[in-house]
């Protein structure tokens, strides 16, 4: 092979290489892309662009998950100081609905009243809230059922041993009820 068929064979592997190229940077009609054709011009560039936005996705997914885990913390540690807390608010419940009509004009009495309302406002404040289930219908993510008693109208509570609470939107105690239901 001579030397100009030589050049005419490596000019001619050159338009392959070119056509090649147009046709991998070309969209489905027939356009060059941008996108495409500054990858094909600069593919180290275009390599440290994706590597950034990897790794700026996996720092949004790594802030995402630190929060989420502090909130399950303080969610857990919050948890457990306010389940030794709820026993009493339960025994100051019991004893006003406990206390004989002609024992609630006393002072005593507006006195544990007015403690219960101060510590219930005090939860609430914490993002504690309380909730009454009476005449409700059963949830299993809310209630337990000590007991049943027969009745014309199947798993309405009539009655709770204990309120059921919930701290931000979950769920800190299971409200313990007493239920209706066909025996």
């Amino acid at each position: 092979m001579n030397h100009t068929d030589k050049n005419k064979q490596e000019e001619k592997d050159l338009i392959e290489e070119l056509q090649e190229e147009i046709t991998e940077i070309e969209n489905e009609e027939g356009q060059i892309d941008e996108e495409k054709l500054e990858e094909a011009q600069n593919p180290e560039e275009y390599k440290c662009k994706d590597m950034l936005a990897k790794v700026s996705a996996d720092f949004d997914n790594f802030k995402k998950r630190v929060d989420r885990d502090r909130d399950d913390m303080i969610f857990f540690l919050k948890n457990d100081i306010f389940k030794k807390i709820l026993p009493r608010i339960d025994d100051l419940d019991r004893i006003i609905k406990n206390t004989p009509e002609e024992l609630k004009e006393n002072a005593l009495y507006e006195g544990v009243v007015s403690m219960q309302n101060k510590f219930l406002s005090d939860l609430e404040k914490m993002w504690v809230k309380s909730f009454v289930s009476i005449w409700e219908k059963v949830n299993p993510d809310m209630h337990d059922v000590m007991t049943m008693v027969p009745w014309k109208e199947e798993g309405i509570i009539f009655d709770e041993f204990e309120k059921w609470f919930m701290l931000w939107d979950r769920v800190l105690r299971h409200a313990k009820v007493i239920v209706w239901a066909w025996l």
